[in-house]
């Protein structure tokens, strides 16, 4: 297996689990969702890494994995964003604070996940096998 992916898996997992800690440390316990979410999240990229590197799962799990952690975290967003607009528009000041660093951290995670996925899959060895039969 490629080791940059397994790199690339071990980044992103250390991003979701950074992510989660700072939300954490930001905004206390209004923040455990988005703890939880990132630590298990950042467990499973190293599992799979980890799996890939013994060679006891394919690439197509990493990218899979990548793509579903950039959808959930980018619907998180989206929510805490429409929420935080909610709260701005209706004056209430006490929970703008803690949706702001929700916001900026999940799309930090969203962002960092779909860049991951671009990357993962360029160096992805079944797409370039696939691509050169193609030309042949």
């Amino acid at each position: 297996m490629n080791s940059r992916n397994e790199r690339l898996l071990h980044i992103l997992g250390s991003i979701m689990i950074i992510c989660g800690f700072l939300a954490y440390y930001y905004a206390g316990t209004k923040a455990l969702s988005l703890l939880i979410a990132s630590i298990g999240g950042g467990a499973i990229a190293w599992i799979i890494a980890y799996l890939q590197k013994i060679n006891k799962i394919a690439g197509w799990y990493g990218l899979g994995f990548i793509f579903a952690s950039s959808i959930i975290f980018g619907q998180r967003s989206l929510a805490n964003l429409m929420a935080l607009i909610g709260i701005i528009q209706n004056h209430i000041t006490a929970n703008a604070y803690h949706k702001g660093i929700h916001v900026v951290l999940l799309s930090i995670i969203c962002v960092s996940s779909i860049c991951s996925m671009i990357l993962y899959y360029v160096n992805l060895d079944e797409s370039k096998k696939i691509t050169n039969e193609n030309k042949n």
